[in-house]
């Protein structure tokens, strides 16, 4: 019961440092479970998709009212692509081995880290075909929207199968391959993260991956520390939150390419 708790508290402050990105904690809250409890690898992630979607529902309401950094027409059509590629992943990753959706997660983080320390954007080009010009009540820009669809799609497959909610690929595709600023790359992926999550948590639930006990218990921590870390985005500076962002990534596959190895 004593590592309930502390994983318990722990995911709280995932919670909380995530929610300041507009991010999940599938990074962290899956190998803090796996660390700590003794339980598979695919009930961790099913729990963790479920998490996951309870912060989306907790968070979208600040980034969209509050910070008016979610863009919804982009948001619908991204979520969309991401959710069912999401549900895919979730329903295909029963039976595959452990090990191997560790790597592939370790991998997937660093991949996501190198980009965002690149920064090197595909600069949108007004008129281009593919290019779109984006107008809402948090400002205009363009984005190139046909750089951004596949690569996303296939976040959220590959998110859905090891668990997680894909924002540390999705948020970074949208800002160096499709030219959307940072802030609202951030605000825009909690509503693409609650569908992807939702629908990924779905497949899980479907083939049996939830342990219900511990995820009640897991919760409410999840939600307290959405709500607080969501409000702190904005007093956050710009160039802190990219930096923050990759460090974390690195941090995270770093621990998970650890725990491969823990039996």
């Amino acid at each position: 019961m004593i590592n309930v708790i502390i994983a318990a508290i722990a995911i709280f402050a995932i919670s909380t440092i995530f929610s300041m990105f507009g991010r999940g904690g599938g990074e962290f809250y899956l190998p803090t479970m796996l660390t700590l409890l003794s339980i598979p690898y695919y009930t961790a992630a099913g729990i963790t998709q479920f998490l996951i979607m309870l912060q989306g529902l907790s968070m979208v309401p600040v980034y969209s009212k509050k910070h008016k950094q979610l863009d919804w027409h982009l948001a619908f059509i991204l979520a969309a692509c991401v959710g069912a590629a999401s549900f895919l992943g979730g329903f295909l990753s029963k039976g595959i081995s452990a090990v191997y959706l560790k790597a592939s997660f370790a991998i997937f983080l660093l991949i996501s880290a190198v980009f965002l320390f690149v920064n090197k954007n595909v600069k949108p080009k007004t008129g281009k075909f593919g290019v779109w010009h984006r107008r809402f009540y948090g400002g205009e820009y363009d984005m190139n929207f046909l750089y951004v669809i596949i690569p996303v799609s296939l976040a959220g497959f590959l998110a859905g199968m090891a668990g997680i909610s894909g924002g540390g690929l999705i948020i970074p595709i949208a800002i160096l391959l499709g030219g959307i600023p940072l802030r609202i790359a951030m605000g825009t992926n909690t509503f693409i993260l609650l569908v992807s999550t939702s629908m990924g948590f779905l497949g899980h639930a479907l083939k049996g991956g939830i342990d219900w006990y511990l995820a009640a218990i897991f919760a409410l921590s999840a939600l307290t520390g959405s709500q607080i870390g969501s409000r702190l985005h904005v007093k956050v500076n710009e160039k802190f939150l990219r930096i923050g962002f990759a460090l974390i990534l690195i941090i995270a596959a770093s621990w998970m390419i650890m725990n491969i190895f823990v039996k």
